[in-house]
């Protein structure tokens, strides 16, 4: 239960949070960082795709509430829903851009309607900025939240058999181009001796994609990684690569993150990168590209909490992004160094046994349901 109930603002959230996807889970986690301190919330749920996902039972009760008298209303849904009105004293989009260019995608027009836009990251709020797309106090920068709990009890152990014995470099996210998986496997081929013990764990999906075909596009995907890199006479000379390519639920994502090592994240654009923030939390210092999301939590003065890796913009260059006028090559995305990239994969497995996997779940307090949650009641005037 929230706190000080009596006398709190009373806030209309509207997200797709009933989807079993990061944007929900970020929906979710809003919502309740927003009742932990207090604020009266109501939220509405708009329905996206047929990735339904159970809801906590406080959700549940805050959704039965009527909205009358709400004074401030959050739309997180995709631009093209975005609905202007004057009728409460704030209007505001939570809006996500993984490029590095946004006024180029005609998205932003909806944005326009809007009284307020909060993004989850600097870099995104100084894009608005520069191409001068609305007016710079109109930007605020809300980080995601997180219920932090998670990260500090026992989850079940896991076993894979190839990974068991090695220094487990993983990955968790969707099969797209802009996540880079590509060069997940390129780095860790090429970087990494067959005799040295090291292992890849793939935990993939797609969205209207079975498990089978997405395991069997992946090993295609190896093994033409392997056939152009030519490194040895066998292809059976690589190191292992796990792939899991089946739903895992959250107390087996969990255990996932307590069994590995090092987090890889060559992304072309994160707006947060939910996984990253996991994984760190979970003392398994991301290795990320240095843009959007990543650079809000991993303190790249500290090691212990990951590593940002540089490199340039470059044109999008997508054959499956979701949404047919998104990261199109009108918009640019980051594109990282992979020898950079290979030299912290090199790091975190020869200094192992040095790294203080605590530091990176201090880091992440930064970022609790209770501050999160009173940024935004500042945001909102309380």
């Amino acid at each position: 239960m929230g706190k000080g109930k009596q006398n709190a603002m009373k806030v209309l959230y509207i997200g797709h949070y009933r989807e079993d996807t990061g944007w929900a889970q970020a929906a979710r986690d809003y919502i309740l960082a927003m009742d932990s301190v207090g604020i009266d919330v109501v939220c509405r749920n708009v329905t996206l795709t047929q990735w339904s996902e159970d809801i906590p039972q406080r959700i549940k009760h805050l959704e039965s509430k009527n909205s009358e008298g709400c004074t401030a209303c959050l739309q997180h849904v995709l631009p093209h829903h975005l609905v202007g009105t004057q009728l409460m004293d704030k209007n505001v989009a939570l809006f996500v851009s993984e490029s590095a260019s946004i006024k180029p995608n005609n998205w932003f027009v909806h944005l326009q309607q809007m009284g307020e836009v909060w993004v989850p990251n600097t870099e995104m709020r100084d894009t608005f900025v520069e191409e001068n797309l609305l007016p710079p106090d109109s930007i605020r920068v809300v980080p995601y939240a997180f219920d932090l709990s998670k990260y500090k009890q026992p989850h079940k152990d896991m076993r894979i058999p190839d990974a068991d014995s090695r220094f487990r470099f993983y990955y968790v996210g969707d099969v797209n181009d802009r996540k880079n998986l590509v060069s997940v496997i390129r780095c860790f081929y090429s970087e990494f001796d067959k005799s040295e013990p090291v292992s890849l764990i793939l935990k993939v999906g797609k969205f209207g994609q079975s498990p089978a075909n997405i395991d069997a596009a992946i090993h295609q995907l190896c093994g033409n990684m392997k056939s152009r890199l030519r490194m040895y006479r066998s292809t059976e000379d690589y190191p292992p690569i796990t792939v899991i390519s089946n739903r895992l639920a959250e107390d087996e994502l969990n255990a996932l993150h307590q069994y590995a090592d090092c987090f890889l994240c060559p992304s072309h654009g994160e707006g947060w990168s939910l996984p990253s923030f996991d994984a760190m939390c979970f003392g398994n210092t991301p290795i990320c590209s240095n843009t959007g999301g990543p650079r809000e939590f991993i303190n790249s003065d500290n090691p212990n909490t990951g590593s940002l890796v540089d490199g340039q913009l470059g044109v999008c260059d997508c054959n499956d992004a979701a949404f047919p006028d998104i990261f199109t090559g009108r918009e640019e995305w980051f594109i990282p160094d992979e020898s950079k990239f290979k030299k912290e994969m090199r790091y975190y497995y020869e200094n192992r046994e040095s790294i203080d996997r605590d530091e990176g779940l201090q880091q992440g307090e930064k970022f609790s349901y209770e501050k999160v949650g009173n940024q935004i009641k500042e945001y909102l005037g309380g």
